[in-house]
């Protein structure tokens, strides 16, 4: 049974009975250790649910047309190395005890720097949160390649696209930029992939399901495009999506 002082179980406990559980605690390493353990838990636990809320809260706000967007002109290559420190430091600081493995090494070497766009920071971050997340659960621990490159509609996709088969939906002389996330795990499931973007299409256990349809909406409401397919070489899959760099008439 995990270890769990009795101010988190009582509401009577006074303050010096607290000190002493505590003092108590601190040095015992076995209990110690199981309520680390116990920490972890409810902070992770905590977090589904919050994101659970949150996403049923956007859908309903997608599907009553009341998705707002704050738009700001901000670098994008910052707020890409911003997510990967922000999911970086919580795998560091919430592993499971006992738990040796190390975070799945994300690289992001920018090729253009700045680039500048005109869109909600916070939704944006909110899209590339979920597909690195994404990544790292299907990634079998190998490491993850992002990538934001400038591009006139289907010039400069990233590597291990098909192009002939992706329509990014701008005038030939739009320029764009693709955000694109590589991972090398198992693929696209053959029976999600048709309805890869819609509410509740996943077959994970630790997802809401509704992750893929919110960021879909978020890049469509930007005047952007999502879109996934395995890499060509077998290996994992690649999940993109572009943003019109001229935004201010949008």
């Amino acid at each position: 049974m995990t270890y769990l002082p009795s101010i988190l179980q009582e509401t009577s406990i006074n303050q010096d009975e607290i000190a002493r559980e505590f003092r108590d605690l601190v040095g015992n390493k076995e209990k110690l250790a199981e309520f680390r353990k116990a920490l972890i838990s409810t902070y992770r636990n905590s977090q589904r649910l919050e994101k659970l809320v949150n996403d049923i809260l956007d859908t309903s706000r997608i599907e009553s047309n009341r998705l707002e967007l704050h738009k700001e002109f901000f670098n994008l290559n910052e707020k890409i190395e911003n997510v990967i420190k922000d999911i970086s430091n919580k795998s560091s600081n919430y592993r499971e005890p006992n738990n040796p493995k190390n975070p799945t090494e994300i690289v992001f070497e920018p090729q253009q720097n700045p680039i500048n766009v005109f869109a909600d920071k916070l939704r944006i971050f909110e899209v590339l949160s979920n597909l690195l997340n994404n990544a790292i659960k299907f990634s079998n621990g190998n490491p993850i390649i992002i990538s934001a490159i400038k591009s006139k509609k289907n010039n400069g996709i990233s590597p291990g696209f098909d192009k002939e088969k992706i329509e990014v939906p701008y005038d030939q002389d739009v320029e764009i930029v693709i955000v694109s996330v590589i991972d090398r795990g198992k693929g696209i499931d053959r029976e999600i992939l048709p309805r890869l973007f819609t509410k509740f299409a996943t077959k994970s256990t630790q997802g809401t399901g509704l992750g893929l349809y919110i960021a879909k909406n978020i890049i469509e409401a930007h005047g952007g495009q999502i879109w996934a397919q395995d890499n060509v070489d077998g290996n994992g899959a690649t999940f993109s999506f572009s943003l019109p760099l001229d935004q201010q008439s949008l």
